[in-house]
């Protein structure tokens, strides 16, 4: 028994020291929260950081009315939680904030090219796979002075974040929470 419990003793002191300073390590992610996390799935990671915008995943059509732009809206959680409502916001300042890293290459869309109709979004069923739709109104059909489409002219970029979860004391993917759309036309 004793040579056992000496053979032990080595092992649980490296295991224990070597897990005491997993707190203070940068790369260490912490579990001590469990709570449903609200994300955008098609978000890059840490957005903001990114060389380059978040292609669009549809070319838009220049039709006079416009064409509403969908960003989906996300509930991560293993179980179904009901609906749950999810504030969204056009963020100008992250928008800004990445657009002075990048120089002249891209513009902020400017407030006179879409619409909002309602910033919460929400999630049926949240959990799971379900997603809910932030739907931004794009006036695709834009013309600039001299007659030709601003969206060909320039590259715009509609910044999407997530708000605040209001229906719910869930948190914010920081890393999942914004997505620069780089929105193009035919």
């Amino acid at each position: 028994m004793k040579k056992i419990l000496f053979r032990f003793i080595p092992v649980a002191a490296a295991v224990l020291t070597l897990t005491s300073c997993l707190k203070s390590n940068d790369k260490y992610e912490s579990y001590d929260s469990l709570q449903p996390i609200a994300d955008l799935p098609k978000a890059k990671a840490n957005a903001i950081k990114s060389a380059t915008p978040t292609t669009s995943w549809m070319v838009l059509d220049t039709v006079n009315a416009g064409v509403d732009y969908p960003t989906a809206v996300h509930i991560s959680y293993k179980d179904h939680l009901g609906d749950v409502v999810v504030k969204m916001k056009i963020d100008k300042a992250a928008a800004q904030t990445w657009l002075s890293t990048l120089g002249t290459a891209y513009k902020l869309i400017p407030d006179s090219l879409y619409t909002v109709s309602s910033p919460d979004v929400t999630v049926p069923n949240a959990g799971v796979f379900s997603t809910g739709d932030f739907v931004v109104h794009i006036k695709s059909n834009a013309k600039d002075a001299t007659g030709k489409n601003v969206f060909k002219a320039n590259k715009f970029i509609l910044p999407v974040s997530i708000d605040s979860v209001p229906s719910a004391n869930y948190t914010i993917a920081s890393n999942f929470q914004t997505i620069f759309w780089y929105i193009t036309v035919k």
